[in-house]
């Protein structure tokens, strides 16, 4: 389980997390929403180990640190992937995985998320919603129990996000627990659980 207790986070006079605490099991999805400044990339951030909070904490498995991480694949809002290599070079070089697993690992993928087109071009060459694909399938080049999903569709058209949350909908089947941050959540609401809305950096309804 993800456990936050009582995470907060400044930048200056702004506020970005006002003491929040949630959970988060194996296999269960959270939608979070919110306006931008809310505070819900900063929240995914902590979450993920990325960001160190002011204050509070974050155990994953009753675990901290490397071995907690190692629990997590988090896909940013932003794109982080290298510009001069190809899109199977970026799984390749992104995965925690090792031998025949990575390339089965990187083959299923570009399958799931329709990237058989393209896959072997490079991604300063993509357009911007391959390359959002790219970015969801190199967060997912690894062994995790929870996903941390930052706007995974923001410029995804209608046949990639099918494939999106077809994918998703088996990674929750196979028990990992999910939280995605989404503007128009209307396609993964139906993939999480329960809703939580940020305003300001604190839940609220």
């Amino acid at each position: 389980m993800i456990k936050a207790c009582g995470l907060k986070k400044s930048y200056g006079k702004f506020l970005a997390a006002d003491n929040i605490s949630l959970t988060l099991a194996p296999g269960e999805g959270v939608a979070l929403l919110g306006a931008n400044g809310s505070g819900k990339s900063t929240l995914l951030k902590m979450l993920a180990l990325i960001l160190k909070p002011d204050a509070g904490e974050v155990k994953i498995d009753g675990l901290q640190g490397t071995q907690a991480k190692k629990k997590i694949a988090y896909a940013p809002q932003e794109i982080v992937l290298f510009e001069e290599l190809t899109v199977t070079e970026n799984l390749l070089a992104w995965s925690s995985l090792k031998g025949v697993k990575n390339k089965e690992r990187a083959q299923y993928l570009t399958e799931a998320l329709d990237m058989g087109d393209f896959c072997k071009k490079r991604v300063d060459r993509l357009s911007g919603g391959q390359r959002r694909r790219v970015n969801l399938a190199a967060a997912l080049m690894g062994e995790y129990t929870y996903l941390l999903l930052d706007e995974p569709l923001a410029g995804i058209d209608e046949a990639g996000a099918a494939c999106i949350e077809a994918l998703l909908r088996k990674e929750r089947e196979a028990g990992c627990g999910l939280i995605v941050t989404e503007h128009n959540p209307t396609i993964l609401l139906p993939l999480t659980d329960r809703t939580l809305k940020l305003d300001r950096g604190h839940f609220i309804g």
